[in-house]
């Protein structure tokens, strides 16, 4: 019972993380373009911790993927 509260909750960590990590990337695209450099420095920083936490769960979790619309 626990483990399929933790897979559930893993999936939808997973989701949110995905999201996220789209809204970075979107980011990091405008910082580019607007010369921010300190911005876009700041926002690879996290874009690379939430792949990170997003490889961690996989590692975990490796049956569980993000649905096909939330996959960065």
């Amino acid at each position: 019972m626990s483990d399929d509260s933790d897979i559930a909750q893993a999936r939808v960590f997973l989701d949110l993380l995905a999201t996220h990590a789209r809204t970075l990337a979107r980011a990091i695209n405008t910082a580019e373009r607007t010369y921010q450099a300190q911005r876009l420095r700041e926002l690879h920083a996290e874009l690379r911790t939430v792949r990170h936490c997003i490889e961690r769960i996989h590692c975990r979790y490796p049956d569980i993927a993000p649905p096909h619309h939330a996959r960065i």
